[in-house]
């Protein structure tokens, strides 16, 4: 099966791969020019620290420098996305017209509602939003049963599994956010901003694959990690919500669609699962371990994005299992249930692998640890003490000064984690 998984590192047969190839090693030369760059941020810090001599305004060059790579990355993955959509048009052998359409209608509605609440997040512009989504959502759920039922998706293993499977991950991970995410407020401009900036950033990543799987499944440069992130700043409510659309977004980028459940499974109720990154957070447990929160957060998340594609290999595609057994010589595999276990867990254990080795590698930041905090403080905190809180913090942070810049031991009480306290970075 390894010799079937395909790479590319250096792939240039098609406009597609080629594509892929140039945007992996952009992204490749992209992180390391971005490490540098805080590196020699981070020397120059602790030059003028040393110094003393006020010459150098860090945390002003630190946000220019900051702004300047969201821009970087936000351009770049805009041009991803249109790079790969003219390629998919282009070599449209493998679209579907009855599933991809309504897709990327549901798509343009979804994008345009964002870019409307954003302008006027009130009541009237929230009901005409949720009115054209869901009228989307129903045509495309409309088109794929029509599809279906046509007999040219081909036939799932067993149709009552799909069902019963998808409704039960759906309940744990819906019953999962609302229990540990119990905030009032949804999305407000803020929110929305993060979110299509976070959805865009791991739309674009999600085109950068190190391996695909022979019948579906990527390994990608950590195109999980900006979901992650997002729902670990705002909760798991709005991180599930955002990974629906992200999903969505997915099933119309790499369609593989033979049964309504199967899409539940495979693209709207795994992608969703990825908004679970916030509940450790959320529950408030490792309170002074932002570190932990998140690592743990992101393998809840992963297993239930697993347990989603281990149900969807089982019962949709399970038939393909004596295929591989003979194929590879390995009678095991003709267990429908170890073959979906052997076959997701050669994609998802990297790619979970992956985003917690980037993920621990961006959390070594103070800077963003504290810019975390902050925002993770002001949308689980109730509005009465929300703005206390954040102002104790940032008053807490100028008056500590580069010289004195360690924390105080009774921060935690104020609501952020020890290690979200000011250092010099």
């Amino acid at each position: 099966m390894l010799d079937d998984i395909k790479n590319y590192f250096a792939d240039f047969d098609g406009a597609t791969n080629i594509c892929r190839t140039v945007a992996l090693w952009i992204t490749i030369a992209l992180v390391v020019a971005f490490v540098i760059t805080k590196v020699y941020i981070a020397v120059l810090g602790r030059r003028a620290v040393k110094a003393a001599d006020g010459g150098v305004d860090i945390d002003k060059a630190t946000r220019i420098v900051n702004g300047a790579w969201i821009v970087s990355a936000l351009f770049t993955a805009v041009c991803f996305i249109i790079a790969f959509s003219s390629c998919y048009f282009v070599e449209g052998d493998a679209i579907v017209p009855i599933l991809f359409y309504p897709l990327l209608v549901l798509a343009i509605a979804v994008v345009a509602s964002a870019t409307s609440l954003f302008f006027k997040p009130n009541r009237v512009v929230k009901i005409v939003c949720a009115a054209v989504c869901g009228a989307a959502l129903i045509c495309v759920l409309a088109c794929m049963i029509a599809y279906y039922a046509s007999g040219k998706a081909g036939d799932a293993s067993s149709n009552i599994g799909l069902y019963i499977s998808a409704a039960f991950v759906t309940a744990g991970i819906i019953a999962l956010a609302f229990f540990a995410d119990r905030g009032k407020r949804l999305f407000d401009t803020k929110t929305v901003t993060f979110a299509a900036v976070c959805v865009a950033l791991s739309f674009a990543l999600s085109y950068v694959r190190l391996f695909k799987m022979p019948m579906g499944g990527s390994i990608t440069f950590a195109s999980m990690l900006p979901l992650m992130l997002f729902a670990f700043m705002f909760g798991s409510r709005r991180g599930v919500l955002v990974g629906l659309i992200y999903g969505v977004l997915q099933a119309i980028q790499d369609p593989w669609i033979i049964h309504p459940a199967q899409f539940a499974l495979d693209y709207a109720v795994a992608f969703a699962a990825i908004g679970l990154t916030g509940c450790i957070r959320d529950f408030g447990l490792f309170k002074n371990n932002m570190r932990a929160q998140f690592a743990l957060g992101a393998c809840i998340a992963c297993l239930f994005r697993f347990i989603c594609h281990y149900f969807s290999g089982v019962y949709a595609f399970g038939m393909y299992a004596e295929v591989f057994a003979d194929q590879y010589g390995m009678p095991l595999l003709a267990n429908e249930y170890f073959y979906s276990l052997v076959y997701q867990s050669m994609y998802l254990v990297p790619e979970l692998a992956i985003v917690l080795a980037v993920g621990m590698t961006v959390f070594a930041s103070g800077n963003f640890r504290r810019q975390i905090a902050m925002y993770a403080q002001r949308y689980s905190a109730a509005p009465s003490d929300t703005a206390e809180k954040v102002e104790v913090f940032d008053s807490t942070e100028r008056a500590d000064g580069a010289e004195n810049a360690e924390p105080a031991e009774n921060m935690p009480a104020d609501g952020l984690p020890s290690d979200a306290q000011p250092s010099q970075e």
